[in-house]
């Protein structure tokens, strides 16, 4: 991928400062902008279908994952951030029904939703977790250990990867 190709540049302002996160966050850019080198390309219709689906399974086991360690740290506000992960699967769920079952190109409104809502999420609500973590003293980098080895066999349950790296 090449510079022009970047749709989301993924930048130092994202950072939750927790790194198992960020590379995960660093991640989801890295399938937006698969998605977008393939609707460049004119290659959406024959890619969407396994980008779409190793985004969804990708941030699916991300939620999973960022959930645990707010309900670990007991985070006084994981209800309302559980909820806004909900709202995003739903959304995600509606666009790739919209795509797969009624055959319409939802290429540049997916795009432009996951990245508004990708940016937006990391430095809001994310930022404010991580924050309140830090303060609170939580062990981030025993948390980090234990999710690094969750995070591997959550993937490899669900193969994410191979739908990603054949699309």
């Amino acid at each position: 991928m090449t510079s022009d190709e970047v749709f989301f540049k993924w930048l130092p302002d994202y950072s939750v400062n927790i790194k198992t996160i960020d590379d995960q966050h660093q991640e989801l850019v890295n399938i937006l902008n698969r998605l977008f080198v393939a609707v460049s390309r004119r290659e959406g219709d024959k890619a969407i279908a396994g980008i779409l689906d190793a985004l969804t399974s990708y941030t699916r086991t991300h939620f999973a994952l960022e959930e645990r360690l707010m309900r670990e740290a007991r985070y006084k506000d994981l209800v309302p951030h559980m909820e806004e992960h909900r709202k995003l699967i739903a959304q995600l769920d509606e666009l790739c029904n919209k795509h797969l079952m009624e055959e319409k190109p939802i290429y540049f409104e997916m795009l432009s939703f996951l990245k508004t809502w990708l940016r937006e999420h990391i430095q809001g609500v994310d930022t404010q977790y991580s924050a309140a973590l830090q303060q609170s003293g939580f062990s981030v980098a025993t948390w980090e250990r234990e999710a690094t080895a969750e995070f591997a066999r959550m993937s490899a349950s669900r193969k994410w990867w191979e739908v990603w790296k054949a699309a």
